[in-house]
C-alpha cells in the first residue's frame, strides 16, 4: 500500500527560547560552536560577526534577534554552529550560520503537522509545527534571513 501522506526529513534545532525546524537539505553542517569575530562597531544585534568555516568567511547571525523571538536565560548550554546553504543568493553568499543551544536531532515531519503561525504574521517565520502534544517548533523563512544578510551594508560585496 502506498503512503499518501507527504513527509519531510528535518532537523529539530534547539535555540534560546524554543526550537527551529529546518529541512535537512538546507543544513550544510552542524559543528562545535565557533566564536564569531565582530567586524564593525555598528553591526546590528542580529549579526554576531564572521566565523571561519572550511577556509571561508561565513556570517553568523543571532537567530533569536533576527526573528524577534523571545530569549530565555540559559545556565548550561552546548552551543553548536549550524551552517546553512545559501539558496536565493548562492553566488554572493553560499553559506551563512546561526548558533544553536544544543545538538540538533533528526526528525521526520508529516504534512499535516504544519499550521500557520497565527492571524498576525511574525517576521521571518512561516509555520508553527506541532511535533507532539507538548512539543512545537518554528519553521523560519530562509529567504527572509538571506535577504536580511545580503541587504546589510556591512555584508554587501561589490559586484
Amino acid at each position: 500500500m502506498l503512503n499518501t501522506h507527504a513527509t519531510v526529513r528535518c532537523l529539530l534545532i534547539p535555540i534560546n527560547g524554543g526550537q527551529l525546524l529546518l529541512p535537512s537539505a538546507v543544513v550544510a553542517e552542524v559543528s562545535s560552536y565557533n566564536q564569531a569575530e565582530p567586524f564593525a562597531k555598528n553591526q546590528p544585534n542580529w549579526l554576531l560577526g564572521m566565523i571561519n568555516w572550511r577556509s571561508q568567511r561565513v556570517p553568523l547571525l543571532s537567530i533569536e534577534e533576527a526573528l524577534l523571538l523571545p530569549s530565555v536565560a540559559l545556565t548550561e548550554t552546548k552551543y553548536r554552529t549550524v551552517i546553512l546553504h545559501g539558496l536565493e543568493f548562492a553566488s554572493a553568499m553560499p553559506f551563512y550560520a546561526f548558533q544553536a543551544t544544543d545538538v540538533p536531532r533528526p526528525i521526520t515531519i508529516k504534512e499535516d503537522s504544519f499550521t500557520h503561525f497565527s492571524p498576525e504574521a511574525r517576521t521571518g517565520l512561516v509555520f508553527h509545527v506541532t511535533i507532539s502534544d507538548q512539543n512545537t517548533a518554528w519553521l523560519p523563512d530562509v529567504v527572509y534571513l538571506e535577504n536580511l544578510l545580503t541587504k546589510s551594508p556591512l555584508l554587501s560585496r561589490p559586484t
